[in-house]
């Protein structure tokens, strides 16, 4: 009988200090560019995704469970953004996050949407994106809002009559972009005198724009990214052409390709850290935590909008289920983002989020006004 009294205590004793099995991760999936063209200006996103899943990690994850991200290069290409996203479908992710460019998030969005996975774009803007189906989402306005809103504000803010429109061949967002804008421009009273175009990769813009010095435009709209648009801007100034330039949100680091000659010009883009925010400060002070300096990345605050309202939907739904997770995202309503209120509308995008024009001086982006929608 003794014998079996220790032996039951002994056998207590191994069950109690027999190690835990930790809970199976909720794995995430960022699709981003790691490699590629758009590589430079996806890396403070990838430290927006990092800083994120970090600190669900810190409040206990999601359910009860570690939150695991799985960052996938696209490779910057459509091409690489679809081989992504079948490799999210095989490491079978809960949700993927990405991408931020809108030719990679169409060509990944249909894949995850015929398996029923939740996608949230933070930063491509092309409005057929939500349109592939129900699972798909993004936290930031469309094209065709960033269009009229900066075609209104070129034709009643700065009094332009006539725009000049050049544009990236190769590339959905900016041909998108440059639709919209004119279209609305032209609605206005505003004449479109040249619509001109160069492939992604360029670095000399020199044939189109002597047909820009030529015909001497009140403004020139260049719907690019940071790279070429700088690049075309700087030789324009060298050329001698003295205009006002306009852009989208694509010209986010456009300091670092342009130098001094952006000076003057304006942009439309999400945020900017001096419009009102109740969850700023907190960003900005576990980002500096973190990284041990300042988040100088204007729309980076999406990226980590878009995780944060992943997880809200997860916890709301109280499951890991993807359609249940769907569910509840689509039932998203005043989520407090860093970049303002979420309410996602029945296609998925959010609603009356305002536009923001920003105004470049020689190494700043300012805070001009906001235009809603």
């Amino acid at each position: 009988m003794k014998k079996l009294y220790i032996f039951g205590i002994l056998w207590l004793i191994g069950i109690c200090s027999f190690p835990v099995m930790a809970a199976e991760p909720v794995k995430i999936a960022a699709i981003i560019a790691k490699t590629g063209i758009s590589a430079e200006e996806n890396a403070p996103y990838v430290l927006m995704i990092e800083l994120a899943v970090e600190e669900l990690n810190s409040q206990g994850g999601l359910l009860g469970r570690p939150v695991e991200l799985i960052i996938i290069d696209n490779k910057s290409t459509p091409i690489g953004a679809t081989l992504a996203a079948k490799e999210a479908l095989q490491l079978q992710v809960t949700a993927v996050i990405g991408a931020s460019w809108s030719s990679q998030a169409l060509a990944m969005a249909p894949i995850l949407q015929q398996e029923g996975i939740p996608m949230i774009t933070p930063l491509a803007t092309n409005p057929k994106i939500t349109r592939v189906g129900n699972c798909i989402f993004r936290v930031c306005f469309t094209d065709s809002i960033q269009g009229k809103a900066m075609a209104r504000f070129a034709y009643t803010e700065l009094g332009a009559q006539t725009v000049i429109v050049l544009k990236i061949l190769n590339e959905i967002y900016s041909l998108t972009l440059a639709k919209s804008f004119v279209n609305s421009f032209q609605q206005y009273g505003g004449k479109v005198l040249f619509e001109g175009g160069y492939t992604r990769k360029a670095v000399n813009f020199k044939d189109i724009l002597k047909k820009a010095q030529n015909l001497n435009p009140d403004v020139v709209f260049v719907p690019g990214f940071s790279r070429d648009s700088g690049l075309l801007i700087k030789q324009a100034v060298s050329m001698g052409i003295r205009t006002t330039f306009l852009g989208g949100d694509g010209f986010v680091q456009i300091h670092d390709y342009g130098g001094n000659a952006v000076e003057g010009s304006y942009y439309s883009t999400f945020w900017h850290p001096d419009v009102p925010s109740k969850k700023k400060n907190h960003l900005q002070n576990i980002y500096k935590q973190k990284y041990k300096k300042e988040s100088t990345t204007i729309d980076a605050p999406l990226v980590y909008d878009a995780v944060m309202v992943l997880a809200d939907a997860i916890r709301r739904a109280d499951s890991l289920d993807r359609a249940k997770i769907r569910e509840a995202l689509a039932e998203t309503k005043e989520f407090e983002g860093v970049t303002g209120p979420i309410t996602f509308d029945e296609q998925g995008d959010p609603l009356n989020k305002p536009v923001v024009i920003i105004k470049l001086e020689k190494k700043d982006q300012v805070y001009f006004k906001s235009i809603k929608p």
